[in-house]
C-alpha cells in the first residue's frame, strides 16, 4: 500500500473514532496490522464492547471500496462490524455501517453477479484476489445504513 493510501486508511479510522466519541462512546484504535479489526468501542460504563473493521475510500477512488476476499468467507466473525468510509474532497465523510456478516453476504452477492456476467468478448471472468463494493451496488438497505450508527449503539446497549 502506498503512503497516500495509508493516510486515507488512517484518516478513515480517525473519522470513525471521532464520530463514535461524538456519540458518547469510547473508541480506541488498535495497533496497525491487526488483521481483523481497527477500532474497539466501549460503552461509557465499560460493560460492553464491539470491534470495527474500517475500510476507507477517497474521492480519487472511483471503483469503490476494495475489500479482501476474506470478507466473503463462509464463516463471518461474530460481533464485528464494518464501517465503510467515503471521504469527500470537502465536507464530512459518509459512513456505511454493517454487521460483518451482512456486508459479507452483500459483497458475495455482488461478486457472484459480476462473475456470472461474461466479459465483453464472451469469455468467462477470472477469479480476482479482491472484491469491490461501490455506490452502483447499493440497494435500499445499504442506503439506510448511511450514517446510521444504531447497529453499533444497540450492540453496546445490549439490544
Amino acid at each position: 500500500m502506498s503512503g497516500a493510501n495509508n493516510l486515507v486508511g488512517t484518516a478513515g479510522e480517525y473519522y470513525v473514532c471521532a464520530e463514535i466519541c461524538r456519540l458518547g462512546y469510547l473508541a480506541l484504535l488498535t495497533p496497525k496490522n491487526n488483521p481483523l479489526f481497527d477500532v474497539v468501542v466501549t460503552a461509557p460504563n465499560g460493560t460492553k464492547s464491539v470491534s470495527i473493521q474500517v475500510k476507507t475510500r477517497s474521492d480519487h477512488n472511483k471503483q469503490g471500496w476494495k475489500l479482501g476476499t476474506d470478507i466473503t468467507a463462509a464463516q463471518a466473525p461474530a460481533g464485528i462490524f464494518v464501517v465503510l468510509v467515503n471521504l469527500a474532497t470537502s465536507g464530512a465523510p459518509e459512513f456505511y455501517i454493517y454487521e460483518y456478516s451482512v456486508l459479507s453476504r452483500r459483497v458475495s452477492d455482488v461478486y457472484a453477479a459480476y462473475m456470472a456476467k461474461p466479459k465483453k468478448d464472451g469469455k468467462p471472468r477470472k477469479e480476482v484476489g479482491f472484491r469491490w463494493f461501490d455506490e452502483v451496488s447499493l440497494v435500499p438497505d445499504d442506503r439506510r445504513r448511511k450514517n446510521n450508527w444504531n447497529p453499533i449503539i444497540n450492540a453496546l446497549k445490549g439490544r
